[in-house]
């Protein structure tokens, strides 16, 4: 039993450690020790939300409790217990006045440096200095490991919510926006899915996860808990009493009045099989979420507050960078100090930029690998650094980023390795941890592990208790086949809703709702492929701009199913008629997607197939004008939001010259996708009028669409390729530039316009051609396209989107009456 203590220990120690303030690592030592922890009435720490790189303090957090049972002399017999209770965080947005830059680059450093050991504890002793042997061994060991403590944890968390408060943001429209968990679970069950115990033998595991009442709210122009600004910490600086504080948290879990909620509460199942067995035909991990309903409301307040605050991140992070430059006197008092500040932050961005093309600056990344790898290997010996040295890798640490940091590592432990091979030496006291995870501090740096040290008889003992043969793993570990499963998602939403509202403290207006039902996803994750499979069986749009409309209902599916495939949440167990329902249901669907990322079948590098029924849309001009309206922002957040999308559509440069060898090469490593869509185009209805019953409408019937790619075959790949090595005629040249395209086949068919006195009677010529009526403009007509797109988007040489096209018969029928007919709807649209 002792060998797990210590990384249980070390592991709560390094997690609480970075979120609670003045943790005493003695009691939780001492309560893992006896199996029974109780930690109660934590505080969290200021910096706690720091790994999320938002200008934000945490003012006041609280931990309730954490209780661990660990049953230590029984853990075949006994479950692991897990209970946490009451997890409340206000946070509220930094002030630039009271901006420390010493202080913030203290943080960030932190918060890297927690990020990079995470990482490398994840990584289980670092695969890039193992051989392939020893990573088999150690990911064997691992999952042995975790499917023991899984097995039979059991994890209970009730009461969280977290609320950031602003008053800085919107300057008049104090705002609160927060998180909220009733309760989440998770038990083990038997193959019925009852609560039990799992025993050692058992081939799968069970496990049932439930959802209670998770909500997000925005509240806008709120009554705050706080005062709404950072540098306020603790309760009494937020003036606020701390019992009060935290029965306002409790309160507003318990009853959710007054909250306007952006995520209504939503509750939901979850069931989990892991595989125990091997066999490749059965997924290693099977897991069906279930939901009732997920509504999503956002309102106009709720929009413009969120401009502000996205508006105030963005002022802030990118002040801070020229915060060092900016003069202490006001712009009047010293007009040239503040001129020549202007010059100097972007001058200095400018030259840092510059800077990083010079050969001073590779020489300098040079030196400091070179220095890195050397100080690092030589701390990982175990070797004493002087003080100087041990400055000069904090130094190195604090102005190197994460990625190098993290790259030069791996680069330290290859050479580590490499020198090592062969060398036989008398293998050292090792922890179970460190053998685990990998680590090789001294022990004067790690008292807490020296008791933790296995012997040959623990390590059997260990291995006995987590089911693992040391000696079976390699013979064992074959490779899967690649439509092995070994992860399988599926989640199934009965009903959902979006909704966008005007007035929300007055009459609370709703200018658009949109529902949607029966919506499945399944998802695979084999060796190496992923699939997903989407289908949702409807979809209705409801308009709220027009008053006394006659189509409130302006987007509906055409002969939508009325039968609904989803169940209870309560109800988790699968049937093989269940089963055959849903598959029926999906090939039904209003919408099918179907994606596969490396197809089994190997016809690309990915397949996308995609069914769409037909859809009946009402034209009202003034719903498409006040949902417009409603998303425009201000022209002041426009920077905000440019720099928000510039930072989020980044993208890596291509290649960038075109030579022959560039060409091919491209053609080599370009991604390909086998493209299928097999669309029913919409039927979009123009009224005249969408309040009065009208004499005039215009029907576009666009008829029905398919996509396909066209892939440059295999035999023509061999014969580029054949080629590598001799000279190219300018007809192999144009041969290879018409294969920098992505070629997709368009098709429409049955495409129509009509003018009618009626909607009815108009859509019936849709079917049945009355030529005594003749209501249509254009007749049924075909059209074929073809889309090229450069798989070199930067080549200059090259057209980035080439359309050629075919239209066999165009047949058009205009009079004087339609012709006027024509222009009043346009006028009116």
């Amino acid at each position: 039993a002792t060998m797990l203590e210590g990384l249980v220990a070390n592991l709560l120690n390094r997690f609480l450690g970075m979120y609670v303030k003045n943790f005493d690592a003695k009691q939780l030592q001492f309560g893992i020790l006896n199996g029974d922890l109780k930690l109660r009435n934590l505080q969290l720490r200021r910096e706690a939300l720091d790994q999320l790189h938002l200008p934000v303090n945490v003012v006041e957090g609280y931990l309730g409790s954490l209780t661990m049972s660990i049953p230590w002399t029984n853990l075949r017999g006994k479950p692991v217990e897990v209970k946490i209770d009451e997890v409340f965080l206000l946070a509220a947005p930094k002030e630039d006045a009271e901006y420390d830059e010493e202080e913030e680059a203290t943080r960030a450093h932190a918060v890297k440096m927690e990020k990079l050991e995470n990482a490398e504890l994840l990584k289980q002793r670092d695969a890039e200095g193992l051989s392939q042997e020893e990573q088999k061994k150690s990911q064997s060991f691992v999952e042995s490991l975790t499917t023991a403590i899984v097995d039979n944890l059991q994890v209970t968390i009730k009461n969280i919510h977290i609320r950031y408060e602003d008053t800085i943001a919107a300057p008049g429209h104090p705002f609160a926006l927060g998180l909220t968990l009733k309760e989440v679970s998770a038990v083990s069950t038997d193959a019925d899915w009852r609560p039990s115990f799992v025993h050692a033998n058992s081939g799968t595991t069970h496990k049932l996860a439930a959802l209670g009442e998770l909500a997000f709210y925005w509240n806008t122009d709120a009554e705050l808990f706080g005062t709404g600004k950072g540098s306020q910490i603790g309760a009494e600086a937020q003036k606020i009493d701390r019992d009060e504080l935290l029965s306002s948290f409790r309160t507003s879990i318990k009853e959710g009045r007054n909250q306007q909620y952006m995520l209504k509460p939503v509750s939901g199942r979850a069931a989990v099989e892991l595989d125990k067995t091997g066999k490749v035909e059965k997924p290693k991990i099977k897991s069906r979420l279930l939901f009732n309903e997920l509504g999503f409301v956002l309102d106009e307040d709720q929009y413009r507050d969120a401009l502000m605050m996205v508006d105030l991140f963005h002022y802030f992070i990118r002040h801070q960078e020229y915060k060092k430059f900016q003069p202490k006197s006001t712009p009047k008092e010293d007009p040239r100090a503040w001129l020549r500040f202007a010059f100097d932050a972007v001058h200095t961005k400018i030259h840092e930029r510059n800077y990083k093309w010079t050969w001073d600056y590779i020489r300098q990344r040079r030196d400091d690998r070179l220095r890195y790898i050397e100080l690092f290997k030589k701390k990982k010996k175990d070797e004493s650094l002087s003080a100087p040295e041990k400055g000069e890798l904090d130094a190195l640490e604090r102005r190197l980023s994460y990625e190098d940091l993290r790259f030069w590592r791996s680069l330290a432990r290859n050479q580590l390795r490499k020198e090592n091979v062969g060398v036989k030496k008398a293998p050292p006291k090792q922890t179970w941890a460190q053998w685990a995870w990998g680590g090789g501090k001294k022990a004067s740096e790690q008292p807490q592990e020296e008791e933790t040290t296995m012997t040959d008889e623990q390590r059997k003992e260990l291995y006995s208790a987590i089911d693992w043969d040391e000696k079976k793993t390699i013979t064992e570990s074959i490779d899967l086949p690649r439509d092995s499963v070994k992860l399988q998602v599926e989640s199934s939403l009965q009903t959902g809703s979006f909704t966008l509202k005007r007035d929300p403290h007055g009459k609370a207006h709703e200018i658009l709702s949109m529902m949607f039902d029966n919506f499945q996803v399944k998802a695979l994750q084999r060796p190496d492929s992923f699939l997903a499979d989407l289908s949702l069986g409807g979809i209705r749009v409801n308009d709220g701009t027009t008053k006394g409309s006659l189509f409130p209902q302006i987007v509906s599916v055409k002969d939508a199913p009325t039968k609904s495939v989803g169940k209870s949440i309560e109800d988790v167990a699968e049937t093989p008629t269940e089963e055959k329902s849903k598959r029926e249901a999906r090939e039904d669907a209003f919408f099918h997607l179907l994606f596969e990322q490396n197809p089994l079948d190997g016809s690309a590098d990915s397949s996308l197939m995609m069914t769409l029924k037909s859809i009946e849309v009402i034209y009202n001009p003034k719903f498409i004008v006040e949902v417009a309206k409603f998303f425009k922002p201000p022209e002041r957040h426009m920077e905000s939001i440019g720099a928000l999308l510039e930072t989020a559509g980044a993208t890596v440069e291509g290649i960038r010259q075109q030579t022959r060898a560039g060409l091919e090469f491209a053609l080599e490593e370009h991604k390909t996708i086998n493209a299928n869509l097999d669309i029913q185009a919409p039927l979009i209805i123009v009224p005249e009028s969408i309040t009065s019953e009208s004499t005039l409408c215009l029907v576009l019937d666009a008829g029905h669409v398919s996509l396909r790619s066209e892939l440059v075959d295999k035999e023509t790949m061999k014969e580029i390729q054949s080629k590598q090595k001799k000279k190219y005629t300018d007809e192999d040249f144009r041969q290879l530039e018409g294969l920098m395209y992505d070629k997709f086949k368009l098709k429409l068919s049955s495409t129509q316009v009509l003018i009618g006195p009626g909607i009815q009677a108009t859509k019936e010529q849709l079917s049945i051609q009355d030529r005594q009526k003749n209501y249509h403009i254009i007749d049924r007509i075909n059209m074929d396209f073809i889309l090229e797109t450069s798989i070199i988007p930067k080549a200059t040489d090259l057209t980035k989107t080439r359309i050629s096209g075919h239209l066999p018969v165009l047949h058009a029928s205009i009079s004087d009456k339609k012709y006027k007919h024509l222009m009043k709807l346009i006028e009116i649209a």
